[in-house]
């Protein structure tokens, strides 16, 4: 079963002293309008679904992200995508993430996301991680 990694209260601190906690809030003149379509799924499945896709034998962490019913589902205690928080969203956590030994995709992968693209990840649950009902209503849900 995943576990969630434990920051140690000191780096935690040195996180939000440093202020790379999270990044600062978008006002919303500035703030592009996110479509999951056209913005998040195409970072999604260049970075992330070989590993939380389709595939069982890749699977990691039990964690799929290309069906929205369990990329959006409790990861004991804690949500991968919690609609409005990126700052609580395993997913914006992990992809944002500071430490190499907890930054998706993993360092060793050889590929990493641009600070675009981590910051449409966070504009998108921002905004209210929406995702088209329709875009998985056939597929596999194990």
């Amino acid at each position: 079963m995943y576990t969630r990694p434990r920051l140690s209260l000191a780096v935690a601190l040195a996180l939000l002293i440093a202020g790379t906690a999270g990044a600062p809030p978008v006002s919303g003149q500035d703030e592009k309008q996110i479509d999951y379509a056209r913005d998040v799924q195409p970072i999604l499945e260049a970075f992330c679904y070989e590993c939380h896709g389709e595939d069982r034998s890749l699977r990691e962490a039990d964690l799929r992200l290309d069906i929205r019913e369990l990329a959006f589902k409790d990861l004991g205690g804690f949500p991968n995508i919690a609609p409005g928080d990126p700052d609580d969203s395993e997913l914006y956590i992990r992809v944002s993430s500071e430490f190499l030994e907890m930054r998706m995709p993993p360092y060793e992968a050889g590929t990493q996301l641009t600070e675009e693209q981590i910051e449409t990840i966070r504009l998108w649950i921002l905004q209210g991680a929406e995702w088209p009902e329709d875009d998985d209503a056939a597929a596999d849900t194990q």
